[in-house]
């Protein structure tokens, strides 16, 4: 028992053990001593504060030391534990300004209908905004200075009713409020044997839906962000995250300012108040903002912004944004945005955006979307987009879009209406034009190429993008021969082949469902042996008739107009004709020595795919 005692005694505040005692007249001295003596603790006071002619003859059942006390002196003594000890001193009397000021201080506990102490409940006064949380024994001291007019003070928790307690004149109160649950809706269940069974169900108090989850399924970039983010109180285990699961009115205010989250004039019941013009030194928290909102650092909004709202480092939206955002690395919004987002990072919305978004690195959406989107690194639009991304490395629309695409290097759409410019296209499909060095569309227009012109008697090439417009990669080979003829009993040196390769685009107009007209330009660096280490470019102009023979397999044929450039004074250039020698019908020489020739050929061929 002693060991039990011992353990009750470190463990439990001296104020808040619970004790059973009766004191049968006896003065106030012998009814501490006996107080002590039960509660396993020590007094430490003067005894000048205590009136000797008090005789105490009252029981207590299961009371805590702290409400004891508080019968047996009132407000005239107040208690202080320290460690295992209780240190009684007199009640100040109200100074002057304490009276112009009406302050009054208030304490005591929150039980249930049962008797049972309540922990973490909100006590608080709406026009002040001061307020406390209960501890783990269901007690509460606040302080307020100049109280609402109605004198009020509210008592808020989950899955409990809203109580509220009035406040008199004085100026200290203890007060034991007892919270009842939210109201019952009583259900009647019949089981198989016809006996009646009253179950009481809490209104309005859902159960948490559990959604099963295969460990293996990756998850999206949005629902992350909604994890890992959003769903999660970012202030979990501090005083401000009671209050705000707790408290269901909107607070309003003019205008707050604080210098970190809970640290301000909105104190610990920031995250459940709405203000029109919030200022943050560094960084502040709240329901939302009506106005305008300027953070040092971070403003952290766990409802809905209008307006405006800037910070030098990250704006956090957990509702929906309108008007304007600007932060120095990166704006986050939960629900939807009617805005511009400028940021010098990133802006990561995860439902969707209505305006234009600029950013140093990336732009991400994650719901149907319309506006601009401008990045320095890359636009992901994950849902349907309607707009414009231009981004100087990589834009991505993983679904349907209507719009521009423009990036330095890559543009992937699923299926896009409009432009793709860039180095280099991909899209699903596509109603438009993509503009690149290499464009691909899964169900646009891809060919493989065989072909023989005057010069060179065997070429490949691909064609890849969408009719109005294709890209083409080519090449082609002579195989030079000795003494001007085909012997192949001669072997013929490797440095002597005369090859080719290069780069192109053209357009292939519908003239009916079986033939189209090409008009091809192409350029190719003419090569003898390995390469030539000089300029000997032939380009080419190609207007021609595509044949469409079968489903995947045409015949080419047309005229082209060649113009060679190379320069005269380099040594080894290729010969260009052995076989057939063609009219120049055009010779130039630039300002740099380089000469062009120009002549009338042709070219056939064959094309798969």
């Amino acid at each position: 028992m002693f060991s039990i005692s011992t353990s009750w005694g470190q463990t439990i505040p001296p104020l808040e053990r619970e004790l059973t005692i009766s004191f049968k007249s006896v003065p106030i001295e012998v009814a501490l001593s006996q107080l002590s003596r039960e509660g396993k603790f020590t007094f430490s006071y003067s005894p000048s504060i205590l009136n000797t002619s008090h005789v105490v003859k009252e029981g207590f059942s299961k009371k805590s030391v702290r409400e004891i006390l508080n019968s047996l002196f009132g407000e005239s003594i107040t208690a202080k534990g320290k460690g295992n000890y209780i240190i009684l001193t007199k009640t100040p009397e109200l100074t002057k300004k304490e009276v112009v000021n009406n302050t009054v201080t208030v304490s005591g506990y929150v039980t249930d209908e049962n008797g049972e102490k309540i922990s973490e409940v909100s006590v608080f006064d709406k026009k002040s905004l001061a307020g406390v949380i209960t501890d783990q024994f269901g007690f509460f001291k606040i302080t307020l200075d100049n109280p609402s007019e109605a004198g009020t003070l509210y008592f808020s928790r989950r899955t409990f009713m809203d109580t509220l307690a009035t406040l008199t004149a004085s100026n200290t109160q203890f007060i034991n409020m007892v919270m009842r649950p939210e109201k019952v809706e009583i259900v009647e269940v019949h089981p198989a044997d016809d006996t009646l069974q009253v179950v009481a169900v809490p209104i309005n108090i859902q159960p948490p839906v559990v959604q099963s989850e295969p460990v293996s399924e990756k998850k999206s970039f949005r629902t992350f962000l909604q994890e890992k983010v959003f769903s999660k109180n970012i202030f979990s285990g501090k005083k401000g995250d009671a209050n705000m699961n707790n408290i269901r009115d909107t607070l309003h205010r003019d205008f707050q300012f604080s210098f970190l989250p809970f640290m301000g004039t909105n104190q610990k019941l920031s995250g459940n108040v709405v203000n029109d013009y919030s200022l943050n030194a560094l960084g502040g928290y709240s329901m939302g903002t009506n106005k305008l909102e300027v953070g040092g650092l971070f403003n952290i909004d766990k409802g809905n912004v209008q307006h405006a709202q800037f910070a030098g480092l990250f704006n956090t939206v957990g509702g929906t944004t309108k008007g304007m955002q600007m932060a120095g690395l990166g704006n986050l919004t939960r629900k939807k945005v009617s805005a511009a987002q400028f940021a010098g990072l990133f802006n990561t919305n995860l439902d969707s955006v209505q305006g234009a978004q600029f950013a140093g690195l990336f732009n991400v959406n994650g719901r149907p979307s319309k506006g601009a989107q401008f990045a320095g690194l890359f636009n992901v639009q994950p849902s349907y987009y309607t707009g414009s991304q231009f981004a100087g490395f990589l834009n991505v629309a993983t679904h349907q879009m209507h719009g521009t695409q423009v990036a330095g290097l890559i543009n992937f759409a699923h299926n896009i209406k409009g432009a793709q410019i860039g180095l280099i296209n991909y899209a699903d499909s596509i109603k438009g034009i993509p503009i690149g060095l290499l464009s691909f569309v899964s169900n646009g227009y891809h060919k493989i190429e065989l072909s023989a012109d005057e010069i060179f008697y065997v070429n490949a090439a691909f064609r890849t993008g969408v009719r109005h417009f294709y890209n083409i990669l080519e090449a082609g080979l002579k195989p030079e021969t000795l003494n001007g003829s085909y012997d192949l009993s001669v072997p013929v040196s490797a440095d002597q082949n005369v090859w080719s390769f290069g780069y192109g685009v053209g357009t292939a107009p519908k003239l009916t469902n079986w033939l189209y007209l090409n008009f091809d330009l192409t350029a190719n660096q003419v090569n003898k042996g390995s390469f030539t280490n000089s300029i000997s470019l032939l380009n080419k102009l190609y207007v021609g008739f595509d044949f469409q023979v079968a489903r995947k397999f045409s015949i080419t044929a047309g005229a082209t107009l060649n113009a060679y450039i190379y320069d005269p004074t380099y040594s080894d250039n290729p010969q260009l004709f052995t076989d057939f020698t063609p009219t120049i019908i055009k010779r130039h020489t630039f300002s740099n020595g380089n000469e062009m020739e120009m002549w009338w050929g042709g070219k056939v061929g064959i094309r798969f795919l």
